[in-house]
């Protein structure tokens, strides 16, 4: 089983620093006497290399227990004052264990000077907060270059929704079904058509207005949805059944545009009905409470899952719907939520709070 690691370069900074400190600590231990002789000077070195490779792993496991108990960027200072002293006081006990394994080996005619205990130990000290602060420095700046690599997978996936969205804005489906709604009802009532076409407009005057926003009010979001419903309720009729309860004192919260187009759009084409067996869809806002956090406000759609096979149309919806929770893991909010079991499907939308966007 491979030995968990403080950072990815922790080998390479062991490396690097235990030459230079073996040198010194044994420097430390017989004093000029340890270059009188070349071969004994390198056993030392060998000997000191090897014991302290094995305390290092050990001061490596504790300081691993300690990250996981306080594994948060915010936890640092907390690690850090956890680390030092420990470390010090496991650097009390290893000089003891050195002083005894030099004593007992007899390595050369160089004799160990117990009067530099203290001045050991103080050097272990020091070299353990110098290792625990480089290593904190290499956790710090893998975080900070996977943060990095995140945010430009999350842009990427962000533009591409915005493509996508694009993508939808010009459909040649969705404009066919209407234009071919519309002149039906040309023919058959002129008022509904003519209500028909300005519906249309509006629907296509927020997709143009929706791609230069971050964030717009639920209650402009569910202008625009009352009239995308209007349209694809003139088309389907009784096969589709839409139920709206959304709190009015959620409207003035924020959400991302054209999230419920995304959802409904999923909804719609990939599920079939008809008359006889309609496809129920729920919109409601919620609360879900965490404990002792306030609650936090979202938009629950609900729907019965009717599957049929998945069709070439031009887009892939579920794609979408992964953009879309893509775009909300950008905007550094609460993820969207999907839960599906054999018979229902919901998303869960979190609304945005007015006082989030001043922080």
């Amino acid at each position: 089983m491979a030995l968990k690691r403080y950072s990815k370069i922790e080998p390479k900074i062991f490396l690097f620093f235990m030459g230079p400190y073996t040198v010194l600590i044994n420097m430390l231990l017989f004093g000029n006497c340890v270059f009188g002789s070349a071969s004994a000077f390198f056993v030392r070195l060998g000997t000191s290399i090897l014991y302290f490779a094995v305390i290092y792993s050990v001061f490596g496991m504790a300081a691993m227990l300690v990250k996981r108990r306080f594994p948060g960027d915010h936890e640092l200072f907390r690690r850090i004052g956890i680390l030092l002293p420990l470390f010090c006081v496991m650097n009390m006990l290893t000089v003891q264990g050195v002083y005894l394994l030099y004593e007992k080996l007899s390595l050369g005619a160089c004799t160990v000077r117990r009067e530099m205990e203290w001045w050991v130990t103080a050097y272990g000290c020091l070299a353990s907060a110098i290792l625990t602060f480089i290593n904190e420095a290499a956790l710090g700046w893998e975080k900070w270059k996977n943060a990095m690599t995140e945010t430009n997978r999350l842009q990427s996936a962000y533009q591409k929704s915005r493509l996508m969205s694009l993508k939808r804005q010009l459909h040649p489906h969705f404009l066919f079904n209407c234009f071919n709604t519309l002149s039906s009802l040309i023919q058959e009532d002129e008022q509904d058509a003519e209500r028909f076409l300005d519906e249309l407009t509006k629907v296509y005057r927020y997709l143009l207005k929706g791609e230069d926003e971050q964030l717009v009010s639920l209650s402009e979001e569910l202008k625009f949805i009352d009239s995308y419903l209007y349209l694809v309720k003139t088309r389907f009729g009784a096969a589709l059944r839409v139920a709206i309860d959304v709190d009015p004192q959620e409207w003035t919260k924020k959400i991302a545009p054209m999230s419920l187009l995304i959802v409904l759009e999923n909804i719609i084409y990939r599920n079939v009905f008809s008359k006889t067996q309609p496809l129920q869809i729920d919109i409601r806002t919620e609360r879900a409470v965490g404990g002792a956090l306030p609650s936090l406000p979202s938009l629950l759609v609900a729907n019965t899952l009717q599957p049929k096979p998945v069709t070439g149309d031009g887009f892939d919806q579920e794609e979408a719907l992964d953009d879309l929770v893509s775009k909300y893991k950008l905007l550094g909010r609460p993820e969207v939520e999907i839960h599906e079991s054999p018979s229902r499907r919901s998303v869960i939308i979190p609304l945005i709070e007015l006082n989030e966007l001043l922080l």
